[in-house]
């Protein structure tokens, strides 16, 4: 996602695409008959967080003791009312990683003072088919000592900081992190020591479920979505826009249209069938199944289509994308053999939409260039999507479909977006605090279109290292490295909830690193190390300690004295906040050719 502040085809209409056969069966997992050895004393509940112990980003997403495997997304959604309807559920097959008595899910029901946030209700949860207990409490903060039902009010409070604070001087750990409506950055400390809201469905079915077994979750419900408010001061969730909806949801809010294990980690596979008023266009990610049209009914009086979108690949918990509107979608085949969507709201001027249709043709060609430095292309479909402006929406890297919720269409940000599908939506972080190891990569995208564009256009994988390309790559990293301010006051792997998304920390920087990074190793074996993580992260996640192993299995000379120095290098790059702000303040350790102080010499030669 960006900074918050700010070839002949064939073409396939594809709203005409009409199924006169019943929407496929969706896929789940066998329902799962407790064994003798499941005896309730050997059981547990599973973990309410994902966190990390003292963790105070967002320390309240996440449930353990289960993976989530395969989700089934089954919307019946009332646009003119913006409601979901009666037959609206989510079916998720999960995998037991231990002896579960209970387990829990995300789900926002409601956002308390928010006129447009979600106002949902529950109405049967069913685990592998048996109705089943829930109760919805609220999280309690990571390796709490005393449990996930400590009784200690001051376990369950909100802060940006560890410890609390606030008006009780809480020394805990924040069990969630606020929801703000205005400046974040002002309004820091605004809620410390207020209750957090309670927003996790714990489930209890009637039988524990066994370590090892796959088993079935169906929870039905209806009401209004709506947005979440981030601890930044933006808003993310389900946008109301003319005609219709539009989903960005990063980083937490697809708990506020459906429940989940909301965390970057948990990567089930999707199918998405989603009903609602005939005339209108219903996107997901992955690849279009069928359209089924129906006549009138109470319900949708002008009459309804089921849309059937299909995702076989592993998407992370912010980037399930659900989109339902005056959207005009068009399905075209690449020379690459990727099948590229493009769609946009009718409501978009004319004048602005010549300009972004160009843009927007330029997708299978931003896929090819970028392909040469990351590898193959991780799924089997590309798309991007301009909705109509609406304020406080942004744009996001929705994964296998580009969102662009400004109204125009601007291509250094495709460049960005596109390169996160590689980074962030293949390879996922591990965790907030790795934000800016895919936003890293996703402006370095950026930059290799300057680069791109310095050159004329020139094939980067056959270029000399004296090129223009490499040269403008050199220009850009200079001019970063001789900035001042947050570039180097924050360190980018610790990150605070209000400025995940607002800093060049999360950007430019780790951006620089990896043009450095460039540099200390060659191009060549750059290449090479992205397409390694690609192959062996590909469809999980990466921790900050195994990207850094990946680069060093790289380095020209494997010495001790170049990898302790390539450990330096990320320890100042990733890790280290730089009070002064530039000048001496900032890494000394950069790359051959760059301003700074290199990276070879001494006992570390360069080769």
């Amino acid at each position: 996602m960006p900074d918050r502040r700010s070839r002949g085809f064939t073409r396939l209409l594809v709203p005409f695409l009409v199924v006169a056969a019943g929407v496929p069966a969706t896929t789940a997992a066998a329902p799962a008959t407790p064994s003798p050895a499941a005896r309730l004393g050997d059981c547990s509940a599973g973990a309410r967080a994902l966190g990390e112990p003292g963790a105070i980003v967002y320390p309240d997403t996440g449930n353990g003791g289960y993976a989530s495997v395969h989700t089934d997304v089954a919307i019946r959604y009332d646009e003119p009312s913006n409601a979901f309807l009666t037959g609206t559920h989510v079916l998720l097959s999960d995998r037991a990683t231990q002896c579960l008595t209970s387990f829990s899910l995300d789900f926002e029901r409601r956002e308390p003072g928010t006129p447009n946030g979600p106002d949902l209700t529950v109405h049967r949860v069913l685990v592998n088919g048996v109705p089943s207990s829930y109760r919805f409490v609220q999280p309690t903060y990571p390796g709490d000592p005393k449990g996930q039902n400590d009784p200690d009010p001051r376990a369950h409070e909100i802060s940006q900081d560890n410890p609390v604070g606030g008006p009780h001087d809480n020394p805990l750990p924040p069990a969630c992190s606020p929801e703000l409506t205005s400046g974040a950055t002002r309004y820091r400390h605004s809620q410390d020591g207020q209750q957090c809201p309670a927003n996790k469905l714990v489930i209890t079915p009637r039988n524990p479920i066994p370590d090892g077994t796959a088993f079935t979750v169906r929870v039905d419900y209806t009401g209004r979505p709506g947005l979440h408010h981030d601890a930044d001061g933006s808003n993310e969730g389900w946008f109301r826009v003319p005609g219709g909806i539009s989903t960005v949801t990063e980083p937490v809010a697809s708990e506020d249209w459906m429940p989940l294990n909301n965390f970057p980690t948990a990567k089930p596979t999707y199918n998405f069938l989603i009903t609602t008023n005939a005339g209108k266009t219903a996107i997901c990610n992955g690849k279009l199944v069928s359209v089924r049209q129906r006549g009138s009914t109470p319900e949708f009086p002008d009459g309804s289509a089921t849309w059937h979108w299909s995702a076989p690949m592993p998407i992370p918990s912010y980037l399930v994308l659900t989109m339902v509107g005056d959207y005009k979608l068009t399905s075209r085949l690449g020379n690459d053999g990727l099948r590229y969507y493009e769609a946009y709201d009718t409501h978009i001027p004319g004048r602005q939409l010549k300009k972004n249709l160009p843009r927007m043709h330029q997708q299978p060609d931003i896929t090819d260039f970028e392909s040469r430095f990351n590898g193959p292309f991780p799924f089997s479909s590309d798309g991007v999507v301009s909705a109509a402006a609406v304020h406080g929406a942004f744009i996001e890297e929705m994964e296998s479909m580009i969102v662009f919720n400004y109204g125009h269409v601007n291509l250094s940000t495709l460049y960005h977006e596109n390169m996160h599908q590689w980074w962030g939506d293949n390879v996922t972080e591990s965790g907030y605090n790795m934000t800016f190891f895919k936003e890293g990569m996703a402006t370095l995208g950026q930059v290799l279109e300057i680069a791109r564009q310095a050159s004329g256009g020139a094939d980067a994988a056959g270029i000399s290292p004296a090129s223009a390309f490499d040269k403008a790559m050199v220009t850009w990293f200079d001019k970063v490295y001789g900035a001042g301010g947050s570039f180097w006051t924050e360190a980018p792997s610790n990150p605070h909830p209000y400025d995940l998304f607002s800093g060049s920390a999360t950007y430019q920087r780790p951006a620089a690193a990896y043009v450095a990074l460039w540099q200390i190793l060659g191009r060549t074996r750059f290449i090479a190390t992205l397409h390694a993580i690609q192959r062996v992260y590909a469809g999980s996640s990466i921790t900050e300690s195994q990207l850094e192993s990946q680069f060093g299995r790289f380095l020209p000379e494997r010495t001790p004295a170049c990898e302790q120095r390539l450990q330096r290098f990320f320890g100042q790059w990733f890790d280290t906040p730089y009070r002064g702000g530039g000048g001496s303040q900032r890494p000394h350790l950069t790359g051959p050719g760059l301003n700074g102080g290199g990276f070879y010499g001494g006992a570390c030669p360069q080769p």
